[in-house]
């Protein structure tokens, strides 16, 4: 390889949901926002390009090239599309790494900071600066490529960096949660079982055998996020913890969490944290606890019962 250029970085964080796992696709509100950890994109030049490497996904890191006939897997068709989307062509001589603290498939936004750090590095290695509708849109078109229908609330949150209560409906409706406090989050994930789409599956065919008692479920859900937003813009960590609890019982009774997850939330409350939950689709992936006293000691409880964490916090 041979240097022929600057280097070009891109980077993005990623996305928690703090209150309205799956309720929100019952057209309740749901609070999501952006992450202290994240991904980084470097682009440096090479005369035998184009290459993707992502170090840190797989068991041995991932390396590709893009897709130049619709064939090959999601990553060389996304690779493909965000070199297209930036003016770039599928012979290019870039090699891209993408790297960061952010497990992938746990529910924490990986894919869509993946695709916004990837199309911000190979855009100021064009010596462009995306708009927000159009690194909106890429960074949509390359969620479908691995999720087949996004809501669009990761790659938003991803994109502006914010909290935002959003609703899901024909459009969907954002608002910044602007907030009164910053949260230090401990984040712990294990190997999900399932995908979310299967996982959502699941719960439609539960509450279609009894869907009054699961809609009152869900409106229960969604007027906890509506309290979950005015404790995050009140700075009230006591109440957001208490809330944390109380959503992710709502979300056990929905049957989405799994023993690991419960396993996470008492090891995390035991430690101190003011309130934990899991976050995301469930079924194993992500918790996440609110842990302002010790978050260290948080983080050595859980991993010393074989679960991977981190401190974080979202602003």
């Amino acid at each position: 390889m041979s240097m022929s250029g600057s280097l070009a970085a891109g980077a993005a964080p990623g996305k928690v949901i703090l209150f309205g796992e799956h309720s929100v696709v019952y057209g309740q509100p749901a609070i999501a926002a952006a992450l202290g950890h994240g991904l980084g994109a470097t682009v440096e030049s090479c005369d035998d390009g184009p290459w993707l490497r992502i170090p840190r996904w797989g068991s041995e890191g991932l390396e590709v090239r893009p897709s130049v006939d619709g064939k090959g897997d999601a990553m060389c068709s996304a690779f493909a599309l965000a070199l297209r989307m930036t003016d770039l062509s599928l012979d290019a001589g870039v090699r891209v790494t993408v790297d960061g603290q952010l497990p992938l498939g746990v529910g924490l936004g990986s894919s869509a900071a993946f695709a916004v750090a990837l199309l911000r590095g190979l855009a100021d290695q064009q010596g462009q600066q995306l708009s927000h509708q159009r690194l909106s849109e890429g960074a949509e078109a390359i969620e479908r490529i691995f999720h087949g229908n996004p809501s669009g609330l990761d790659h938003t949150v991803v994109i502006t960096g914010q909290c935002l209560h959003f609703n899901r409906g024909e459009t969907p409706r954002f608002r910044e949660v602007q907030l009164g406090a910053e949260l230090p989050i401990v984040i712990a994930w294990t190997p999900r079982a399932g995908t979310t789409r299967e996982a959502v599956a699941q719960l439609k065919a539960r509450r279609d055998q009894c869907p009054v008692e699961y809609d009152e479920l869900f409106g229960a859900m969604g007027r906890l996020a509506d309290a979950g937003a005015a404790a995050l813009e009140a700075g009230d960590l006591q109440r957001i913890g208490t809330l944390f609890d109380l959503n992710h019982g709502y979300l056990n009774a929905c049957g989405v969490s799994s023993p690991a997850n419960e396993k996470m939330v008492h090891l995390a409350r035991s430690a101190g944290a003011l309130g934990a939950k899991l976050t995301g689709a469930g079924r194993g992936g992500a918790s996440i606890a609110l842990a302002p006293d010790d978050p260290n000691r948080v983080v050595e409880v859980l991993r010393e019962a074989g679960f991977d964490a981190l401190f974080t916090t979202v602003r």
